[in-house]
């Protein structure tokens, strides 16, 4: 099958694999073994990955491609033991699962095709759940907002501090208990629109939280393998109770206005009045006096009293002239 690199050279093994890297739905690694004098593997040369690799280990492309790969790599991925299995056990290739820290398992597949030669793939041992690198965790926990990732049988498979804060540890939980205390899938839910269509929906929920109803803005996102077929669904849920409370009082406040508005008479046009008594003609031709016609129109009250100049000619006993 494949030589070894001295009769296969370097840039030959990058034109075989470089270009179905990322059309592979695993983690892909190709290693030189380093070998001293006697044969014995000394050191590990990593010379091709994929992102889907290095998202998986959670390292840079830029830190293990063509130059000796650390120590710590070396034993995460048990590379001396595999090298000591293969000849042993007199297989081409190894099986075995590879721990990733808590509640992160992998199967790892090795496969020695010449003796200077080691490639490695790597695949989620949980394919119905989606792992989540620990660059994306920082991103995801910066975000400040309670966010939560759905797979398709609805259960929560991650949730970042936010999300903690907000309704407690719920992974393994299904989505429609937590949230809303069903037993089953919500009659409109979003998450699963993401997943037929595979498009960004966006929709609020009145939800009650420790008590007390929160409007929340939620915006799904689909996660999608190398495949494109969607694995599970991002949710990133905003708070818009306060702005939900001041849209209602606008709203009140408003309604209110507009009912006192409609309450008050307003006198326009050109009013016929009698140049002696003051009477108003109104639209029908009836003459009414000024206190009558102003308390149907405008509604308002009067008060009389005698002004100062009508005193002194009605009544100049009681009223008299300042000099």
């Amino acid at each position: 099958m494949l030589g070894t690199p001295r009769t296969l050279p370097l840039d030959l093994l990058h034109q075989l694999f470089t270009p179905l890297c990322d059309d592979i739905c695993c983690g892909l690694f190709v290693v030189e073994i380093l070998r001293d004098g006697s044969g014995n593997p000394r050191g590990f040369v990593g010379r091709v990955a994929n992102q889907l690799f290095c998202e998986l280990l959670s390292v840079s492309a830029d830190d293990i491609l063509e130059k000796e790969l650390p120590e710590s790599l070396s034993q995460t991925l048990a590379l001396p033991v595999l090298l000591r299995e293969l000849p042993l056990s007199g297989a081409t290739r190894i099986h075995r699962v590879l721990p990733l820290g808590p509640g992160r398992t992998c199967t790892l597949q090795a496969h020695l095709p010449c003796p200077e030669l080691l490639t490695i793939a790597i695949q989620n041992g949980q394919p119905d759940r989606t792992m989540v690198s620990s660059q994306a965790e920082v991103i995801l926990a910066s975000l400040g907002e309670p966010c939560t990732i759905i797979d398709r049988n609805f259960t929560v498979i991650y949730e970042n501090e936010a999300a903690k804060e907000l309704w407690g540890s719920n992974c393994g939980k299904n989505c429609y208990t937590i949230y809303h205390g069903l037993q089953s899938r919500c009659e409109s839910c979003h998450a699963a629109e993401v997943f037929a269509d595979g498009k960004i929906h966006k929709n609020e929920k009145l939800i009650r939280i420790k008590g007390s109803e929160h409007h929340l803005e939620i915006t799904s996102a689909p996660l999608k393998a190398a495949t494109g077929t969607v694995t599970a669904v991002v949710n990133i849920i905003h708070d818009v109770t306060i702005r939900k409370m001041t849209e209602r009082s606008k709203e009140h406040l408003i309604r209110e206005l507009q009912a006192c508005l409609a309450k008050t008479k307003r006198l326009n046009g050109l009013l016929s009045i009698c140049s002696y008594c003051k009477k108003i003609k109104d639209d029908n031709g009836v003459w009414q006096q000024l206190e009558s016609y102003l308390r149907s129109h405008a509604e308002v009250e009067f008060s009389h009293g005698i002004c100062r100049e009508c005193g002194e000619k009605h009544h100049p006993q009681v009223f008299t002239r300042k000099k």
